[in-house]
């Protein structure tokens, strides 16, 4: 029934229309992670040249985020790496994500577009095999490349995408479009700010808000964000970019 239910969900998805991919290699963001207020770990996304084997892909974008060394050292140690690859239409190409949480280590892999309404995933724990597929769209793809896709779309238009996240798909839906002058640990920024939900696709009750700010200019850099993970509110804030300080208003 729960995908009956998501599949009535994904009809209700207009056309999506994609920005370019005018990302330039080089591009550094790094972010602090709080938990109301109390400094959590770090994040950190960049952009750079494609390998040469992977012909459909224009860009790479490659994040890490990780716990502070108190949090490693009082709760426990979590750190991600990932690897996504997209086309020069901002369409998926690749995704890879290693996690570690304390001793346990679990990896992904998967390549783009779905076949048949299923995505292959190649996961392993600890070495250990364990794939798995999910029911999904066409225009399913990775949480690195939506944060990148979200910067872009238009003003005010509809946002409907099939995300794979946390080993799961999300039907993520809202739009980017209020204008608001918010203050960040660098300064004070002119913004447009994306409100979100995201619903997963095999069980619709469990549902996530999502907020970003980005700076309302071409550059649209992702400021902050707000996001439920893991039963906690988790907030990120932009600490450093190229050129951040001179967006900034005085």
């Amino acid at each position: 029934m729960h995908f009956v239910i998501a599949a009535l969900v994904a009809a209700l998805c207009p056309p999506q229309q994609l920005p370019s991919a005018k990302l330039a290699p080089g591009e550094v963001l790094s972010f602090k992670l709080d938990v109301v207020g109390a400094d959590v770990g770090t994040f950190e996304v960049r952009t750079e040249p494609p390998p040469s084997l992977e012909k459909r892909a224009a860009v790479q974008l490659t994040s890490r985020a990780k716990t502070n060394a108190f949090m490693a050292t009082n709760v426990g140690r979590y750190e991600v790496y990932a690897v996504s690859l997209i086309a020069g239409d901002f369409t998926p190409v690749r995704y890879r994500e290693d996690i570690d949480e304390n001793e346990v280590h679990r990896g992904v892999e998967m390549v783009f577009p779905p076949e048949a309404g299923k995505l292959a995933v190649k996961a392993t724990k600890n070495g250990d095999p364990e794939p798995f597929t999910l029911e999904t769209d066409a225009d399913a793809r990775d949480m690195i490349s939506t944060l990148y896709l979200l910067r872009f779309v238009r003003v005010n238009q509809p946002v409907c995408l099939d995300v794979f996240a946390a080993r799961k798909m999300w039907k993520v839906t809202g739009k980017i479009g209020a204008k608001e002058t918010i203050d960040t640990p660098v300064g004070r920024f002119a913004s447009l700010r994306f409100d979100g939900e995201a619903v997963r696709a095999d069980d619709p009750a469990i549902k996530r808000m999502a907020v970003m700010w980005v700076t309302d200019d071409a550059r649209r850099l992702p400021l902050a964000g707000i996001a439920e993970v893991r039963g906690k509110t988790i907030r990120a804030q932009l600490m450093s970019a190229p050129g951040m300080r001179r967006a900034a208003r005085k």
